[in-house]
């Protein structure tokens, strides 16, 4: 059963300020600037290796075990992520948390700090495979994104939690203009696999 919920029905708590919002038309930012602004990484953000792994092989970033993306790759492709991230879900029994959102979105960043903190990174790893979906400027992988959650609505950051067989549990409404480490926990235990 499709259930679209915001953040504050999911936990019970009330939102101070949506995330950011659908601007209306797309502007035209070039991919210079687009990407002036990502944050520098020392990892390249479409791979990581794995433990045990050839090197020759390498792991999708967004899609890895024990990884958290460190930002929205417009170069991804979200449906080849997605994949990779349902049969591991599959074989494995986590939950698929797709996070749609851009690197420019203040709301978006600070959802991806908390992602990887000491006290939500535990839950990530154990619980589910990360997708996180680039839509650039509202104008990057829109088809993917209609399939899951109306980014008009629910603006950015936007989070999907998919069972192992590709069903959607839960899709937010409501993007979080900040959240507490407690706050995304909470979402994150709730939605966690069922034992």
């Amino acid at each position: 059963m499709l259930r679209r919920v915001g953040f504050a029905a999911v936990i019970g708590l009330a939102l101070l300020v949506g995330g950011c919002a659908h601007p209306g038309p797309p502007s035209r930012t070039s991919a210079a600037q687009t990407s002036a602004a990502a944050p520098a990484s020392t990892v390249p953000p479409s791979t990581v290796p794995t433990a045990g792994a050839p090197s020759a092989a390498p792991v999708p970033r967004t899609t890895g075990a024990d990884t958290i993306p460190e930002h929205y790759d417009p170069a991804r492709d979200p449906a080849a992520d997605l994949k990779v991230a349902l049969a591991r879900a599959a074989s494995d029994g986590r939950e698929v948390l797709i996070d749609f959102g851009a690197d420019w979105c203040p709301d978006c960043m600070v959802l991806g700090t908390l992602f990887r903190s000491k006290a939500t990174m535990p839950l990530l790893r154990q619980h589910y495979h990360v997708v996180a979906v680039d839509v650039g400027e509202f104008d990057h992988n829109l088809d993917f994104a209609a399939k899951y959650v109306n980014l008009t609505v629910s603006g950015i950051p936007a989070l999907v939690v998919l069972a192992p067989d590709g069903t959607i549990r839960v899709a937010t409404n409501d993007g979080a203009r900040s959240m507490s480490s407690d706050q995304v926990n909470a979402f994150l235990t709730r939605w966690a696999p069922r034992s």
